[in-house]
This record gives C-alpha cells, sequence and structure tokens, in this order.
C-alpha cells in the first residue's frame, strides 16, 4: 500500500469533504482516505499495483476539484489597513447601557 497527499483548494467545506471521499472510495484499490476541509488536503492508502496517484487526480477533476500545489489566497489585502486610524484618534469606545433595556432583560423580563 502506497500514500499520497494531494492539495484540493476548493474543498473548503464539510460536503465538499463528503463528496470527495465519495468520489475516492468508488475506486479499485483505495484504502484509506482522509479528507480534511480545514487542510483543503486528502490523504489517500491506494493499492500501487491497480492505481496511480495521476488516477487518483483524474477521479478527482471530474468530479470538480482540482489538485493544486498552493492553497489560494482569498483575497489581497492590497495595503489595506486591519484598524481604522481614526480609532486612534476618537481613543476608547464607550457606550452606555438604556435603564429601560436592564430592566426588561433577564429574570426581570416583562411581557
Amino acid at each position: 500500500m502506497a500514500r499520497v497527499t494531494i492539495n484540493l483548494p476548493t474543498m473548503f467545506a464539510d460536503h465538499h469533504v463528503l463528496k470527495v471521499r465519495g468520489v475516492l472510495s468508488t475506486l479499485q484499490g483505495i484504502g484509506d482516505v482522509y479528507a480534511s476541509s480545514a487542510w483543503h488536503a486528502v490523504i489517500v492508502t491506494y493499492d500501487d499495483d491497480k492505481l496511480d496517484p495521476p488516477g487518483i487526480e483524474k477521479a478527482l477533476i471530474d468530479a470538480g476539484y482540482t489538485p493544486d500545489a498552493a492553497t489560494p489566497i482569498l483575497a489581497d489585502l492590497g495595503g489595506q489597513q486591519f484598524k481604522d486610524p481614526a480609532w486612534d484618534v476618537l481613543g476608547a469606545r464607550v457606550t452606555q447601557t438604556n435603564e429601560a433595556d436592564r430592566k426588561m432583560s433577564g429574570e426581570f423580563r416583562r411581557y
């Protein structure tokens, strides 16, 4: 048995994991399949006499999951700042609770 790790940047949710596992489990020679949407990767144990990595990748491509060597960049910040500079000028943000809201909340709630 051989093992291969394939990066799948478009596998980012549980329903993608289920589909990838379903596609790979139908192939002859597949052993274990570990698919992770968190790591965008699938680790496949397979019988190298019956199957090879290009055959596994072809099945994934046919299912709509193109293997890629790099994880996609979802957004380019392009110089964008994480924090608005106005916060440094304005200081701390302070809010006050309306007393009517406090009286209507928790165990004192009135309908």
